[in-house]
């Protein structure tokens, strides 16, 4: 019999280590095609960014874009004024004062702007056409609330054409909110106190003028 002993197979240490080659070189070209795909993702978003910084570079001799329009407050235009010098603005404001008309024969007129904010008194003047003034039903004085205006116009930290003051030369304007008159009301009962002194002090003169009668 040529049967073979369990000596026989699979004994040979140099069979056992050319048998296990081929399985430690394929884990070793994974680990490498995974470490390579590693590298390419972490370096993507750097060369984008690069790219992008790039692209971002800001050019001192460009010109300033006119047609972006601020939407900002009162406050800011007197805080900020170089900033928003001859730019499209808009704000919104109680109009307050008298409405003043231009002597140039164009039916313009002048409106005094006031800010919103309580604890601030900032104002600017705001020239309207005809059209745009009318929409105002109230100016703003004591026991009225001024029509609240939404404008949008160029602004002049030094208007060349008007005495070289700020002001705000209006395209466009709305009516946020309607103007409210706040009349006196007089309440009987706040003067019941005055009252109630007054009859007193008559009361202690008249006591006072009885007693100094008797005592002649």
């Amino acid at each position: 019999m040529n049967a073979r002993t369990p000596h026989s197979v699979g004994a040979n240490p140099d069979v056992l280590l050319r048998a296990g080659r081929p399985a430690r070189s394929r884990t070793s070209g994974f680990l490498a095609a995974l470490a390579l795909a590693l590298a390419l993702a972490f370096a993507l978003p750097d060369l984008a960014l690069a790219e992008e910084a790039d692209n971002n570079v800001i050019d001192p001799a460009q010109r300033a874009d006119n047609s972006f329009i601020y939407d900002t407050t009162i406050e800011s235009l007197f805080e900020q004024a170089s900033l928003y010098d001859n730019r499209t603005v808009q704000i919104v404001g109680e109009v307050v004062g008298d409405r003043i008309e231009t002597n140039n024969g164009t039916g313009n007129c002048w409106v005094m702007l006031t800010s919103m904010d309580e604890d601030n008194s900032n104002s600017i003047s705001v020239l309207l056409s005809a059209e745009q003034a009318n929409q105002i039903d109230h100016y703003g004085r004591y026991g009225v609330t001024g029509t609240t205006l939404q404008v949008r116009g160029i602004y002049h930290q030094a208007c060349g054409e008007h005495d070289g003051l700020p002001d705000l030369h209006a395209a466009n304007s709305s009516v946020l909110a309607k103007g409210i008159e706040h009349p006196d009301l007089l309440e009987p009962v706040n003067f019941l106190p005055g009252i109630a002194l007054i009859l007193l002090g008559l009361g202690l003169v008249g006591a006072y003028m009885f007693a100094r009668e008797r005592m002649r």
